[in-house]
């Protein structure tokens, strides 16, 4: 450990509470890098240029090692999340053509629909929680879009487990859920490539090719982990999130439906203020000076993306929910060339979600405290939003 004192972060204190943007700040004071021992130890850049200039050193800071902290202690390497360079933009270029803002939109009427369902389960009562809808749309959507419309479920349950495991540091556990999650992922991919009808985003994967070879089944494979990890916690947090400060900012809930054309503005500011990933993970290929810091080869080291995104030096009143931000170039994706390949997905998730609360339940208001909280520490994300509102007619029998 460097001689240089540093300021500590407790990333899974700061993820299970309120107050973020005040306890990143007091962090801050000490220096925009900060140390742990928890989660294995671990450094973290807090500023925003800082975690920028992290994310964009590829050649000391390697995702190939593990891309969270604690790493999932993966028997294979998620892709393209957990390859570096050269190799990395071979298997980005496959997914980045399918995910783009004009082919997710093509999915708009899924995602309304799977948002209805869920508010279908609790809009006669007159009270509810929508964490509902959160917990409910991104596995059903990811499930849907794959090509297995029954499995989102079960994509959570493998999801959960891997992120528990690792949370806690149980090693038989990591072992017991990457095989399951391997097991249940090499089935769905080898379906896939049988299939001779289907025009589905894992027939796409399952039979991509990279300079005219095929990627093969392992490849193929690697590629849907990354979509069915992807598609749960981080997208669920997102939408959880930005209900949650809608219901506490019922000035700014007035003035979305008075102008539903604010209403991205909204997710933008949601993504900033609450991020779903805190934090990210890299590892250090060499001895060197970070901010004038000593990093030992092999050392982790977190992008705290949740911290930059609150930075004063970036954003005025970082604390506010303000949906008039000049500009908002936040992180919450990410930056540099591991910019989560799924955003444009996620950001018509959250706004869907927004819009059909909004046309359904339009006087909904907080009824109760919220309490924070996630299974992996550098997540975050709201436990429940319970609210009231006029009672409502299903959509769906």
């Amino acid at each position: 450990m460097s001689e240089k004192k540093c300021p500590v972060l407790d990333i899974a204190k700061v993820n299970n509470a309120h107050g973020h943007v005040e306890a990143y700040a007091t962090v801050r004071e000490g220096g925009p890098v900060a140390r742990s021992e928890d989660l294995g130890g671990y450094w973290a850049l807090l500023g925003y240029t800082e975690v920028r200039e992290g994310a964009n050193d590829t050649e000391r800071l390697c995702s190939g090692l593990g891309s969270t902290i604690p790493a999932l202690g993966m028997t294979f390497r998620p892709i393209p999340v957990e390859v570096d360079p050269p190799h990395h933009r071979n298997y980005r270029k496959i997914l980045v053509p399918e995910l783009r803002p004009d082919r997710v939109a093509d999915w708009t009427d899924l995602i309304r629909r799977k948002a209805d369902e869920a508010i279908d389960t609790f809009i006669e009562n007159g009270k509810g929680d929508l964490c509902a809808i959160a917990r409910y749309m991104p596995p059903a959507v990811i499930a849907a879009i794959l090509g297995v419309p029954e499995d989102g479920p079960l994509m959570v349950k493998l999801t959960d487990d891997i992120n528990r495991a690792a949370t806690e540091n149980d090693a038989e556990g990591k072992k017991n859920a990457n095989i399951a999650l391997f097991r249940y992922v090499d089935q769905i991919v080898t379906a896939a490539e049988q299939s001779e009808d289907r025009a589905d985003l894992l027939t796409f994967i399952a039979k991509a090719e990279i300079e005219g070879a095929p990627i093969g089944h392992d490849i193929a494979v690697a590629m849907t982990v990354t979509l069915v990890i992807a598609g749960q916690e981080t997208t669920v947090n997102g939408i959880g999130g930005a209900l949650w400060r809608l219901g506490a900012h019922q000035e700014i809930k007035k003035r979305l439906l008075e102008d539903p054309s604010l209403i991205p503005a909204a997710v933008e500011e949601s993504l900033r203020l609450e991020s779903p990933v805190q934090m990210m993970g890299r590892t250090a290929t060499s001895d060197f000076e970070l901010q004038g810091v000593p990093i030992s080869k092999g050392d982790r080291v977190g992008l705290a993306f949740g911290a930059a995104n609150v930075d004063p030096a970036k954003f005025d009143s970082p604390e506010k929910f303000d949906l008039d931000r000049t500009g908002n170039p936040h992180v919450a994706f990410g930056h540099g060339i591991h910019r989560c390949i799924g955003e444009h997905l996620a950001r018509l998730e959250m706004r869907v979600a927004i819009e059909q609360v909004l046309t359904r339940m339009p006087d909904f208001a907080l009824d109760g405290e919220i309490e924070i909280g996630s299974n992996i520490p550098i997540n975050r994300g709201p436990k429940a939003v319970p609210v009231t509102f006029t009672p409502g007619s299903r959509v769906y029998a």
